[in-house]
This record gives C-alpha cells, structure tokens and sequence, in this order.
C-alpha cells in the first residue's frame, strides 16, 4: 500500500483528501505544519502533497528535504502563478495542482508520479509504444529502429524514466546543455524537441503551456 503524506494547515481540506485517498487503497497521515511535516518525514512515504502556504514556514523549503528522502511531491497551491510554478519544479517538485481541484484529479496525479518503468535485467525500458535497449542505446518506435543523435537520446531516456514528471526549460536547459561547447538558448531546446516528437510521435513530449515539458 502506496503511503502518502498530505502537508496541509486547513483540516478541512486535509480531511477531506485523506478520507477520499483512504477509500482509495492508500495509507495516509497528516501533517500541519512545517515542523510537524520535517518530524513525519523520517517515515518511509512515496509521496507527498505539499500546501506551500503553511503557517510557520515557506512549504517551499520542504521541497529539497522531501526529495533527499526519495519521496515524490505534488506542490499544491492558490497561486496560479507562472514564475511560483516553475520555482517549485526547479527546486525538484515532481508536479503541481492549483486549488480547488478535483480529488479524482489529485488521485491521478498521485498516480502518475508514482509510476515506475519496470527495468529488465538485460536493461530494456518500454513505455507505451517505445522501447529503449540501454546496452546498445537503441530506440525502437512501434516496432522500428529509430535514429537518433546522442543527444536526443539523452533527452528521450530522462523523459522515459520519469513519466508524467515536469521538467521546466531551465532545467533541461542546465542538464543537456550546460557543459556542450556551443551557444544556446531556448530555441535549441524547442527545435530538440520537435526533432524528437517527429521521429517518434507527436504526442511523445507534451507541452506544459510557459513551463517545459513532460511525457504523458
């Protein structure tokens, strides 16, 4: 049973997600508070959905400390704010939701970040109609070979490893880029991208409007 951890001040809405997660086949517990969240933290959770807005500190500064534990977190938030968003994903947030949202919603968005891509012993990845041999570090699409350059490859893997995950492009930006002996800019990464998509499929890499990117 999948555990997750709802970081939330207002117990109204706490109560309400872990009564709807509970029915729905996972072990929850609360916490209020910053410092209440740092002391459950040591618990083993996979996930956590993190207000940002808590009473006695940022929830922002959870971020980084939720992810050294190798749990998964969903920021939610009232701000629908471009530059708020993508701050969370860069500190290493695994996805977001602003408030209210549907409690289905959430619980699909729980999901897919807990999703994990099974690994063979022989290092094959498959996802939906892709399938990476991480030995000879060939592509195949619907059955095919595809050809791409290293760095496509490069990209394709994280994407594959980290479905639904939201990689903003500044971070794509820094891992793929940062030590290449060439100039680049945002349009490096959108042009990589396309190369990508129409190799394999359009929908492989979708688009998070003003934020980056993300597999689906």
């Amino acid at each position: 049973m999948k555990k997750i951890l709802i970081i939330e001040d207002n117990e109204e809405i706490a109560l309400q997600i872990k009564k709807y997660l509970s029915k729905n086949g996972y072990e929850v517990d609360l916490a209020s508070s910053y410092y209440e969240a740092l002391y459950k933290m040591d618990i083993n959770f996979d996930c956590a959905l993190l207000d940002i807005n808590l009473p006695d500190k940022d929830g922002q500064y959870l971020i980084g400390k939720l992810k050294d534990k190798d749990i998964r977190v969903i920021v939610t938030t009232v701000k629908n704010d471009e530059d708020f968003i993508i701050a969370s994903l860069d500190q290493g947030a695994d996805d977001y939701l602003t408030k209210p949202f549907s409690l289905a919603i959430l619980r699909a968005r729980i999901d897919a970040v807990l999703r994990t891509i099974p690994l063979s012993q022989d290092k094959i990845i498959t996802y939906k109609d892709i399938k990476i041999d991480l030995n000879d570090s060939k592509v195949y699409f619907k059955g095919n070979l595809v050809d791409l350059t290293s760095l496509e490859y490069e990209i394709l893997v994280l994407f594959i490893k980290n479905p639904h995950r939201v990689y903003t492009r500044g971070q794509l930006l820094e891992m793929f880029w940062e030590d290449r002996d060439k100039f680049v800019n945002d349009n490096t990464l959108t042009s990589t991208i396309k190369r990508i998509r129409e190799k394999l499929d359009k929908e492989v890499i979708s688009t998070v409007r003003g934020i980056g990117y993300r597999m689906d």
